[in-house]
């Protein structure tokens, strides 16, 4: 009996290229979306600032009222500031899915209609995943890259919760061990370059003007290259579902 020979994914090194490529050539729309995501992210963040900026100004005032109001515009702020942080992230993945077509401020505003599905997913996959690494870290290990293109079925499938749950599973099954093994390569990639720009800081003192510069670029450089991941992730979703059909 003739042996089937099971599909193979695309090698690493092509992924990690392909996927280096794409963001290279879509940077600029990366970009416009992190800075929409950004202001409407530090606008409440001012707020805060603004109050409490006011309020040394003034002279401290420490009523009981006024205390509570200046909690509940810290939680507020800090909530808002939380939910279009996450809509930034929802943005990277509308501006994917639409293939880098179509106005940055435009899919900012239509993540708004993914956030509570979209954060739903998240929670119910991270509580799957402590649940397993309550057993020991080896189920958790397991479980994470079984549930780890859950949220690109989510946003390329239409699909929710556990559906999109399940089909994740499903498109892992048979294919663990190649996807781990890219998931390693992809983070040691990204170790190596962190570790790489990082250099700099053993020849300042720290503290020191250079120092806190260097940071901040590091901060700005983490925050451009994070769509190589996704997109790494995104081609071996795409893989899987060409095997699986």
């Amino acid at each position: 009996m003739e042996q089937v020979t099971k599909p193979k994914l695309t090698p690493v090194f092509a992924l990690l290229e392909q996927a280096i490529k794409v963001w290279w050539k879509n940077l600029r729309k990366f970009v416009l979306v992190y800075l929409w995501g950004l202001l409407f992210t530090l606008i409440p963040l001012a707020v805060i600032l603004l109050f409490f900026g006011l309020d040394s100004w003034l002279g401290p005032v420490n009523t009981l009222s006024f205390r509570l109001f200046g909690l509940a515009i810290s939680v507020i702020g800090i909530l808002l500031a939380f939910y279009f942080s996450v809509r930034t992230y929802i943005a990277i993945f509308l501006l994917v899915k639409k293939d880098y077509q179509g106005r940055e401020l435009d899919i900012f505003k239509e993540s708004a209609r993914s956030f509570w599905p979209y954060l739903g997913l998240v929670v119910l996959t991270t509580v799957f995943i402590l649940l397993w690494t309550l057993l020991l870290i080896i189920p958790g290990i397991i479980y994470s890259v079984f549930y780890s293109l859950a949220i690109y079925v989510f946003f390329f499938e239409n699909k929710r919760g556990l559906a999109a749950i399940r089909r994740s599973i499903n498109l892992v099954s048979n294919y663990w061990w190649p996807v781990f093994g890219r998931f390693v390569v992809l983070g040691i990639a990204m170790w190596l370059f962190m570790m790489l720009i990082s250099l700099p800081y053993s020849f300042v003192e720290e503290g020191s003007t250079f120092f806190h510069i260097w940071n901040v670029i590091i901060q700005i450089i983490s925050f451009l290259i994070g769509p190589i991941a996704l997109l790494f992730t995104y081609q071996i979703y795409q893989d899987l579902v060409k095997i699986k059909h």
